[in-house]
């Protein structure tokens, strides 16, 4: 997460994506994690794990340690739909900050108001006329 803090969080904060983190820690760990990695972004605190079970995202697998959140990253549209899930059960499965950025930026080129990719569709002389 420290990555997704020092990299990503700055280009979010101005690109209309937001990133929330679900902990299962209490509420005073996930304070210090959330400020020793420097995140502006809401942590929410499932203590009682009623979330990851509610989701279905809990190993029961280790009888003492039981239930264990599998760590999702679920990435959502504007509607709050899935556009993709990275099952991070192992530290291959997590998105990186760039794969985040790629999938980011799908979402965002999908809006109706966005013209950076339909820009350069236009003809050279349609562009001299727009610029005399």
């Amino acid at each position: 997460m420290e990555n997704y803090a020092k990299d990503l969080q700055p280009e979010l904060e101005v690109n209309y994506c937001r990133l929330i983190a679900v902990s299962v820690d209490d509420q005073e760990t996930t304070k210090a994690l959330r400020e020793r990695i420097g995140a502006t972004w809401p942590f929410l605190v499932d203590l009682d794990r009623a979330l990851i079970n509610e989701l279905d995202i809990v190993d029961n697998t280790d009888p003492v340690h039981s239930p264990i959140p599998i760590p999702y990253t679920f990435v959502l549209d504007s509607d709050r739909k899935i556009y993709k899930i990275y099952n991070g059960w192992w530290y291959v499965g997590r998105p990186t900050v760039e794969e985040l950025r790629h999938d980011l930026r799908a979402l965002l080129a999908r809006r109706d108001d966005y013209e950076y990719d339909r820009a350069w569709d236009v003809s050279a002389e349609a562009r001299e006329k727009a610029f005399l």
